[in-house]
């Protein structure tokens, strides 16, 4: 029987605007009829195979669907874009709650390393410290975006190969007993 050797690539990649008060969060979040987008956002990266003293702009728009997440300083050029699958916003009594899901379909080649996979999707989320009306801007209090690697067609295909492949074997073993 042959096993395969596989790499213990990371779980995840994960974006956050205030890892500590010296980097609190920065930017706005405006409404324009039920759509947000960002100005400004500022995130570090929590996990992953950058730095987390170097900022990285948040920026995304509902109404385009479009989140992308680009490196700054030594980190330009290191872009991650995406698509917003779907959002939902809860306003509290002075906040607005933005969450959103969202396919990142192009990662930086050091990203995908690091997650074992050229795609992410996520589950991500901007919390303003005001609440956010139409034609006004709120300031962004806190913010993560957590992406997590895709699984790549080709690897389904050969992993379900390989147990159709196991199970071929066990049937022959038991059927010659």
């Amino acid at each position: 029987m042959l096993l395969a050797v596989t790499a213990a690539w990371a779980s995840d990649v994960d974006f956050d605007c205030s890892l500590s008060p010296a980097d609190a969060c920065t930017g706005t979040i405006t409404k324009s009829g039920s759509n947000y987008a960002s100005t400004g956002v500022n995130v570090y990266n929590d996990s992953g195979p950058y730095i987390s003293t170097v900022p990285f702009t948040l920026a995304f728009n509902t109404a385009t669907g479009s989140v992308s997440i680009d490196g700054t300083g030594i980190y330009a050029g290191q872009d991650l874009l995406g698509n917003i699958n779907s959002f939902s916003v809860s306003n509290g009594a002075s906040t607005t709650a933005l969450s959103f899901t969202a396919t990142w379909s192009t990662l930086p080649p050091l990203v995908q390393a690091f997650l074992g996979s050229k795609t992410g999707i996520d589950s991500g989320f901007v919390i303003t410290s005001s609440l956010v009306k139409v034609g006004k801007a709120g300031n962004a209090a806190s913010g993560d975006v957590l992406i997590t690697p895709t699984s790549e067609p080709a690897s389904l295909a050969l992993f379900g190969s390989g147990l159709l492949a196991i199970g071929g074997v066990l049937r022959r073993k038991l059927l010659r007993k």
